[in-house]
């Protein structure tokens, strides 16, 4: 998909934001900021953890009150505060990065949320109505889904692509016949696999098309490069910038969200000694996706492991740590033979997993950083049923110091941390056990392109202390920034393997969709 030219300036914005301001306890998170969105545009918003992106969403859907500013929507001022429902009953709808679907329900229950289920009091719903509208709006959009099919059945682009269509519809219901719509996507495509984001893509193409608006965050600069016509940029809760997508860099767009040039991490070549056992090896490994696998790890070098979907790149690590049983083979750790790995045995070997949904399987969002910082250190630090706070803080603070997490409080709530502090605070704490061995998997994923620099650089200094690092992911630019060599999975087994300069995007991308063996 190419994002096409950017509206001309003779339309009047379907969305217009000025000088809107947020604080909290006195600490700006807006100062002052502008944005504009057009008919059948596509616009990009961008900016590191904490530049005042969520909370821009966030006003705008009446979860916090702007503090002064204006907003405009089909030329219509909305005065603040908005209330509980945000802009919504003005013509904006949202789609947020946790989709808001529930796993029982089906996609006719969903949509018909819509059509007046979250009115006070009883009101029947005429489900044969109902349907036909459903079943058109899918139909519309190009989306082969059933009515009737359960959040549970479906894949999650399909999850991802309904959540769009919904919002549409929801909006539709409520607006005059023809009248644009103004759609909000809170980073969705943070979980979807990366061959199937085009697909997502087409849906907003086809809302482009029709001449409605959407305003897409993302951390993703190739995917906001590729689909978006403008891009706003924030820094440090201010505008940095808008400007046109067509003919920017990667670059340009890093010099506005950080302020300064790209810089790329100098990879020193891995010393890794061939000589002594592996730290961790798969030896004839097989699961759901991954067959028959042999793959040994070094002291001091970082194996990268990519991909196409369902290639096996996901379920290797969760393999390797025994979050998962095998079906046959077994894990060495130091040379010494696991048949049966399970968590506990591979924490005891020094071995530790990052996985790649953080929220769901990382760190509880309910608990303060804190508490999920502490949780491989009770054992240590407990005596008969007291625990050590006192120091299990003082530890915690340093890890947070260490690694510029914002904001460095460890009674903070680990929820309200930014995805890419959060994915510092779980790096962080499974560093300080000193592991011989981390799984990292998708470790960047919703990460912005500052946090992702920091995090390369943590990697890369502990496998000079000696650490082994494996790394699955389907970020090519990941794995030529970290990774010393690099095996590439179809149908779960190694198709092809780089090293050292061999690693570019051109030759991953090649090796993971060419036919041929390298």
């Amino acid at each position: 998909m190419t994002a096409q030219h950017p509206p001309s300036a003779d339309p009047a914005p379907l969305l217009e934001i000025r000088q809107l301001t947020k604080s909290f306890n006195g600490v700006s998170a807006l100062s002052g900021v502008d944005l504009a969105m057009y008919p059948g545009e596509v616009h990009g918003l961008l900016g590191a953890n904490g530049s005042g992106k969520s909370t821009l969403i966030k006003v705008l859907a009446g979860v916090h009150d702007a503090d002064g500013g204006e907003v405009t929507v089909h030329g219509t001022r909305v005065s603040t505060p908005f209330g509980a429902r945000g802009l919504r009953d003005h013509g904006l709808g949202f789609v947020h990065q946790d989709l808001g679907l529930a796993p029982s329900g089906t996609v006719l229950e969903h949509m018909a949320l819509d059509s007046g289920g979250t009115s006070v009091g009883l009101k029947r719903v005429p489900w044969g109505r109902e349907r036909e509208r459903v079943s058109e709006l899918l139909d519309r959009f190009g989306i082969d889904i059933h009515p009737d099919a359960t959040i549970d059945m479906l894949t999650p682009v399909q999850r991802a692509m309904l959540a769009v269509v919904r919002a549409v519809g929801g909006q539709e219901l409520k607006s005059e016949p023809g009248r644009p719509q103004i759609l909000v996507l809170d980073e969705p495509t943070v979980f979807l696999p990366r061959q199937e984001v085009d697909v997502l893509f087409a849906v907003l193409d086809r809302l482009r098309d029709r001449g409605d608006a959407v305003l897409l965050v993302s951390h993703d600069l190739d995917e906001i490069l590729q689909v978006t016509d403008r891009v706003t940029v924030f820094r440090n809760g201010g505008l940095a910038g808008t400007r046109e997508t067509r003919g920017a860099t990667r670059d340009d767009l890093v010099s506005l969200i950080l302020g300064s040039k790209a810089e790329h991490l100098t990879k020193h070549d891995a010393v890794v000694d061939s000589d002594a056992p592996p730290v961790l090896a798969a030896r004839a490994l097989t699961g759901e996706r991954v067959h028959n696998l042999d793959l040994e790890v070094y002291a001091g070098e970082v194996v990268g492991v990519t991909g196409l979907a369902g290639s096996g790149t996901e379920e290797l690590p969760d393999l390797l740590f025994g979050a998962r049983a095998a079906k046959s083979g077994s894990v060495e750790h130091q040379g010494a033979q696991v048949h049966d790995p399970t968590p506990a045995r591979s924490m005891d070997a020094g071995v530790v997993l990052i996985p790649a949904n953080r929220k769901e399987q990382g760190g509880s969002l309910e608990l303060s950083v804190l508490e999920n910082m502490s949780l491989p250190f009770l054992g240590r630090r407990a005596g008969g049923a007291l625990i050590d706070w006192a120091g299990l803080r003082r530890q915690a603070d340093e890890t947070l110091a260490r690694l510029r997490v914002k904001p460095q409080d460890s009674s903070a709530m680990f929820g309200h941390l930014s995805g890419g502090n959060q994915q510092k605070v779980l790096i962080g704490k499974w560093m300080d056990t000193q592991p011989t061995v981390m799984l990292l998997n998708e470790p960047t994923q919703g990460v912005d392109v500052g946090a992702r620099r920091e995090i390369f650089k943590l990697v890369r200094e502990a496998t000079q202390k000696g650490m082994a690092v494996l790394c699955a992911t389907t970020d090519y630019e990941q794995l030529v920034e970290m990774a010393d060599r690099v095996v590439v999975l179809d149908q779960g087994e190694i198709r092809a393997e780089l090293r050292g300069d061999h690693i570019t995007k051109d030759a991953l991308a090649s090796a993971v969709y060419s036919e041929e063996v390298a």
